[in-house]
């Protein structure tokens, strides 16, 4: 059946009054922009170089988005139009919350190591095979001999999870050959230092027994340098792992230290503290495209609920 130009005019109409583009778009932006103002200010150098001021962006979100939520209740208890200042409410509360979380993980997964690894030291030209861990525990980056490698032929890989991957960081051989007498019953040389206490690790990168190992920088003949790892609860499963790989082929790890295997250490601490801003524009993005479905999704709630 044909539709007269008259009721198709009203439908289209009614239509344009039920979608409520102009609250829609307007709730998406601000909760867009309370995600991204918190994201940047609890995620970004700012948080170290000013706390206080960091704060005033979660101030004025989370004053913001009490006043409309107050004022659209006292509107709608008094049944006046509040659907506007109620959708806004809400969507300045999940882009405040939403910011929140993941400004302050982003802060403490990659802002945090930043600060890290400037307070600790580095060394340069150290030998694996015959220094210990134990003379270096201070370090946060370490820059090998040259020479030094990862034997990640004889890698491995400790399943929780995850798969937590470990290989011997070395500069003399550690495989046995017919020139070796003092060799283990599984073919390895006992280092001068007596222990293998210096790891190339990383998570997901190998296969389940450990082999190929691909983690960071550890195939690369450029590399010979490595930055310690500060997850304390991954520092745990690698520790599990360099245990099991002690087991198989009798040789002692008895302080070990867990590093990323990288050429560029500067370089990779640079892009630990620019990731969380050159990420902001991304998320906020995704952010909007989810704001606008669930600020459209509110909107027509409250119209089913006859909210005004």
């Amino acid at each position: 059946m044909k539709l007269s130009a008259e009721t198709t005019f009203l439908l289209k109409k009614q239509l344009k009054q039920a979608v409520g583009p102009l609250e829609i778009g307007g709730a998406a932006i601000l909760s867009t922009a309370a995600f991204a103002a918190l994201f940047a200010c609890l995620a970004c150098p700012i948080r170290k170089t000013d706390p206080g001021l960091s704060l005033l962006p979660c101030a004025a979100c989370v004053l913001g988005a009490g006043l409309a939520s107050a004022l659209g209740f006292a509107r709608y208890r008094a049944r006046r139009p509040a659907r506007t200042f109620l959708v806004c409410a809400l969507a300045l509360w999940a882009g405040t919350i939403a910011g929140g979380v993941m400004g302050d993980k982003w802060w403490h997964e990659y802002a945090v190591k930043t600060y890290e690894y400037k307070q600790m030291a580095s060394y340069s030209n150290i030998n694996p095979s015959t220094e210990k861990a134990s003379s270096y525990q201070d370090a946060g980056v370490i820059y090998f001999a040259a020479g030094s490698r990862v034997l990640f032929s004889k890698a491995l890989g400790f399943r929780n999870g995850h798969t937590y991957c470990v290989a011997p960081i070395y500069l003399d051989s550690l495989i046995a050959d017919s020139t070796n007498h003092t060799k283990t019953l599984s073919g390895f040389v006992m280092p001068k230092s007596g222990t293998v206490d210096f790891w190339a690790v990383g998570t997901d990168c190998c296969g389940t027994t450990g082999v190929p190992f691909t983690c960071h920088d550890s195939t690369s003949p450029y590399a010979r340098s490595a930055m310690r790892v500060l997850d304390a609860n991954h520092q745990d499963m690698y520790k599990l792992a360099v245990q099991e790989w002690a087991a198989t082929t009798g040789l002692p790890a008895k302080t070990p230290m867990f590093m990323e295997w990288v050429i560029d250490p500067l370089g990779e601490e640079d892009k630990l503290a620019s990731k969380a801003g050159n990420m902001i524009p991304v998320y906020a993005f995704v952010y909007l495209l989810g704001a606008i479905f669930v600020s459209y999704v509110l909107h027509i709630a409250l119209r089913h609920f006859k909210v005004l």
